[in-house]
């Protein structure tokens, strides 16, 4: 699940979630595969996670933190995927989640620069401000 969603092979997340693969899994870095997905900027990868194939599956743990407390929406935006971070904020990603440094996702450095500031600015066209 972790690897898949971190090279976006959304055929093989579909595969496993079709054979019950839990999508809230956690790995060692209490990171689950919607981290990993936010991680890579996987648009497609995320969409899959928030609305998988079939029924009876729970629904994706939006809010969760890693060992470092980022939530996936941290990580969309420490990796400036801005479409990303969209995705998980319309569907209901706290941006105000402090992480381990008491740092929002709209907080972080991350990459920095014009890259960053873009982010932030598609962020707040497409949901408004925090």
């Amino acid at each position: 699940r972790h690897y898949a969603a971190s090279k976006s092979r959304i055929d093989i997340g579909k595969f496993l979630i079709s054979r019950g693969a839990d999508i809230n899994a956690r790995d060692k870095a209490n990171q689950l595969p919607l981290h990993r997905a936010a991680t890579t900027g996987s648009t497609g990868f995320i969409t899959l996670l928030l609305h998988p194939p079939g029924e009876g599956h729970p629904k994706p743990r939006l809010n969760t933190g890693d060992r470092l407390g980022n939530t996936p929406l941290h990580l969309a935006m420490e990796s400036a995927h801005a479409e990303a971070a969209a995705l998980l904020v319309e569907a209901g990603a706290d941006r105000s989640r402090t992480n381990l440094d008491e740092q929002t996702p709209e907080e972080l450095e991350g990459v920095g620069g014009q890259e960053q500031k873009r982010a932030r600015d598609y962020l707040a066209s497409r949901c408004g401000k925090p």
